[in-house]
């Protein structure tokens, strides 16, 4: 860790990005590294990230801090996905649910999250590209993607993972399906569907058991497909969703590929979710770019 850019979004997450920066290259100076040499550069819808990428080169950065929670993660990745064999990737969790940090183990607690960076363990983990942008976590079409789009920010920030809920028990009620085709390069599914989820790990939503056969560094998609979501019956398998088997659950299709294409029967505009913001509208081709970034881990995650 010589050359360090530390990535930070002040319209995400709690708008802490800044005085986070901030107080990482304070902490990361009293802690051994007072020779690195420290970049703060802010990203977001308003930032050129193009001139963030080329000063990246100019410096000879080896090591990105993205601050911030899986959106953020997700576009930093996009922004730098060429430049990612030759950098090391630290994750300071500023988001409201970060998945991706609580997947790999990365604590929440700033100062933990910190000497996670410092202590200089690292995994390589996947990352996957739907159509030309970047997944790092989860994509999502149907119940799920609804009930997310029908959330603002603000809620978000206030109201946590319950508004999440409610607002997904409303939507059940209305009983809406999508009519898709999904192949991947052994099999193909056709049929109606309330939710499709497809996983790069094994945490959705913050809930870090949804799939134990599931992994960052597999090199797999893990798509879950549910044609009629039913609550009494979810009710009842909850054992083996708490355990991490919802690919047991009756009823359920459940596929792992490193390539998928998915396309929509409807003639209504079907759109995705990928890492907590809208993303591409069917149809889409997806595609694992097995241990494609270098992340900063506790010592220990699981190898």
């Amino acid at each position: 860790m010589e050359n360090v850019m530390i990535l930070f979004n002040e319209t995400s997450g709690k708008d802490k990005g800044k005085e986070l920066a901030e107080k990482f290259v304070a902490y990361a100076k009293d802690h051994g590294k007072d020779a690195a040499h420290f970049l703060l550069e802010q990203v977001g819808p308003d930032c050129d990230s193009s001139k963030t990428v080329e000063k990246a080169k100019a410096e000879n950065i080896d090591t990105l801090i993205f601050i911030g929670g899986d959106g953020t993660i997700n576009h930093n990745v996009e922004d730098f996905k060429e430049q990612l064999p030759e950098l090391n990737i630290g994750l300071l969790p500023g988001g409201t649910v970060n998945n991706m940090a609580r997947v790999l183990g990365i604590p929440l607690d700033f100062e933990a999250a910190a000497d996670v960076i410092l202590n200089g363990n690292t995994r390589k983990i996947d990352y996957g590209m739907i159509n030309e942008k970047v997944i790092i976590s989860t994509m999502t079409i149907g119940i799920l993607a609804d009930t997310a789009a029908r959330i603002s920010q603000k809620e978000k920030q206030k109201y946590g993972k319950l508004i999440f809920i409610k607002n997904f028990f409303k939507l059940l009620a209305k009983k809406k399906r999508y009519r898709l085709t999904i192949k991947t390069e052994n099999e193909e599914w056709r049929g109606k569907t309330q939710l499709v989820t497809v996983t790069m790990t094994n945490s959705v939503g913050g809930f870090t058991n949804f799939d134990d056969s599931a992994s960052p560094d597999d090199g797999l998609f893990h798509l879950t497909i549910l044609p009629k979501l039913n609550f009494f019956e979810l009710a009842f398998y909850l054992p083996k969703i708490i355990l991490g088997k919802i690919y047991e659950i009756p009823g359920i299709h459940y596929l792992t590929a490193a390539e998928i294409s998915i396309d929509s029967e409807s003639e209504k505009t079907v759109g995705t979710r990928v890492d907590g913001d809208p993303s591409e509208d069917l149809p889409v081709s997806m595609k694992v770019i097995k241990h494609g970034m270098t992340v900063f881990v506790p010592k220990n995650s699981e190898k």
